[in-house]
């Protein structure tokens, strides 16, 4: 019971950490870094709002496992950036570019945008795995 609790949390925690981190970064990159116009960029988040309700666990999972599998429990926070970098990387990337192409993007604004993410990346990995263990403790589950 307390498992399926805390399994249920999780669920929550990390859903409502992706919407919002996406939400708020992706907006920045569409409209500020890559000039996609105010129209272009509600269609993309419009659309990337439900992809983020439906991948916002399976990405705390696949991170759960990435910390677990590369690295032992007390990790530096140079291996903790860099894993969280990896892991972003290597699951956000492909479904951005994604969601780009179905939203009408052309294949600059598509390439200047993933550019521009993988920056982000680099700057955002780390805070968004700071920020989503804050959700988890907010919603009572365990990192």
């Amino acid at each position: 019971m307390v498992v399926a609790k805390v399994n249920l949390m999780k669920f929550f925690a990390d859903t409502f950490a992706m919407v919002l981190f996406s939400l708020a970064i992706g907006t920045f990159v569409e409209l500020v870094i890559t000039g996609l116009t105010l129209e272009q960029t509600f269609k993309i988040r419009t659309t990337a709002i439900p992809v983020s309700l439906l991948i916002g666990r399976p990405y705390g999972f696949y991170r759960d496992w990435i910390f677990k599998k590369i690295w032992a429990r007390h990790k530096t926070a140079v291996q903790s950036f860099l894993l969280d970098t990896f892991t972003n990387l290597t699951f956000q990337i492909p479904l951005y570019i994604l969601i780009l192409a179905f939203n009408g993007a052309t294949l600059v604004q598509i390439v200047t945008a993933v550019s521009s993410i993988l920056l982000i990346v680099s700057v955002s990995g780390r805070p968004y795995g700071v920020f989503l263990n804050f959700c988890r403790k907010l919603f009572g589950a365990s990192t």
